[in-house]
């Protein structure tokens, strides 16, 4: 093997000109340098996953808002007196959660930092009783409702004209 990289070394002195034998050599130095790049990023911890759980306990009636950006959102239903949020967070360095209760009702803000929120993502699972009222503010994200029996309601939505 050494006396095959010898040979072809010598022949691409003798017969190949400089320019050729310069790229030879500046990519094996770029093959270098993006090994030394990718070992090191390996090396780096990833972004580990974080969950929160936080229980509400209410009286009835209450309403939940839900404020979120580029999530999912889930909703289940319970027969106990209380609102339970589940959030699981990748690259949670990236995502703000913010909640709050009063006599109203529960809030729940979940949204991406500006500049380092686009490589998080969060999934909101939250459990409400029956008889609770919701409202959401999404933009965007999904929302998917378990578990429903009986009526739904959704009123109209404004879309924008075709175009904008």
């Amino acid at each position: 093997m050494q006396r095959l990289i010898r040979h072809l070394f010598v022949w691409t002195t003798a017969n190949a000109s400089r320019p050729l034998l310069r790229s030879a050599l500046g990519m094996a130095r770029r093959t270098a340098i993006d090994t030394a790049l990718g070992a090191a990023v390996e090396a780096l911890p990833r972004p580990a996953q974080r969950s929160h759980v936080q229980v509400f306990n209410i009286t009835p009636p209450v309403t939940v808002y839900i404020r979120a950006s580029h999530c999912r959102v889930a909703v289940r239903r319970t027969t106990a007196p209380r609102v339970t949020l589940e959030a699981q967070m990748a690259s949670a360095f990236g995502l703000e959660l913010a909640t709050e209760q009063d006599d109203a009702g529960v809030y729940i803000v979940a949204h991406r930092k500006p500049v380092v929120g686009q490589i998080g993502h969060v999934a909101l699972t939250v459990t409400v009783p029956a008889d609770c009222h919701l409202a959401f503010h999404v933009t965007p994200g999904d929302i998917v409702l378990e578990g429903i029996d009986g009526v739904l309601e959704l009123p109209p939505t404004r879309l924008p004209p075709p175009g904008d």
